[in-house]
């Protein structure tokens, strides 16, 4: 009797002991699945700061981006620009024949398009099949003419654009001659004789922010476009 009394005993002590520790773990869940759904979700507070960061993030990267997308457009159509010139200087190779760059405005857009050199200056509709040649700008351009007044870039000269004394010809329609070299025709025979250049000046205006870029010709052919940075010109 001793011996199955110790041996209960033990047995008695060894079943108390499993039952605590059953309970400490069904303890131990049901306290974890409610840790669990204490936490889930967020407070008004987290909330708040989470939308507050965002505004602040925000309203450093829009003006940011929408400065970006003005620069996207301003270079992509100055290189139009650039390409319809390089193009006029082609057909004026390729037909032995002078031509005519003419820059005009059309229902408040600018317009580029090429014309024999003897051509009438005129322009285009949007819808205008005819010309081989011709390039609608954005809206935000404009050809106001030469730089002028208070808060207006210094005007490029041949010293800034070809390293040369050669005072250009300012917003003036170029032509090329049938070697590809730019011209100017005689106003009496006709003829289209070397010249020492052009620039052309264009205005953009966006978002309240006015700009300023140019396209230069050299007296060699040599066709670059340039933006101004508030302080100086530059490719």
């Amino acid at each position: 009797m001793p011996e199955s009394k110790a041996i209960w005993s033990v047995r008695g002590c060894h079943h108390a002991s499993l039952r605590p520790k059953s309970s400490h773990r069904r303890g131990m869940s049901g306290g974890s699945r409610e840790g669990v759904a204490a936490s889930a979700g967020f407070s008004l507070l987290e909330l708040l700061i989470v939308l507050g960061v965002a505004l602040v993030i925000s309203a450093f990267a829009i003006p940011t981006m929408v400065t970006t997308l003005d620069d996207f457009k301003l270079r992509g159509a100055m290189g139009n620009t650039s390409n319809i010139t390089q193009r006029c200087r082609t057909i004026a190779i390729k037909k032995d024949l002078s031509q005519r760059l003419h820059f005009a405005t059309v229902g408040n857009r600018v317009v580029l398009f090429v014309t024999d050199g003897t051509d009438a200056a005129v322009a285009p509709l949007t819808t205008d099949k005819q010309l081989s040649a011709q390039a609608w700008l954005p809206n935000q351009l404009s050809i106001p003419g030469a730089p002028a007044g208070a808060g207006a870039p210094t005007l490029l000269t041949g010293t800034i654009m070809w390293g040369t004394v050669l005072v250009p010809n300012v917003n003036v329609d170029p032509y090329f001659n049938s070697r590809g070299l730019p011209c100017l025709p005689d106003p009496i025979t006709g003829v289209c004789n070397p010249t020492t250049g052009f620039v052309y000046y264009f205005r953009y205006d966006s978002t309240g922010r006015t700009r300023w870029t140019a396209t230069s010709i050299s007296p060699a052919g040599r066709i670059q476009s340039w933006y101004w940075n508030g302080a100086s010109w530059g490719n």
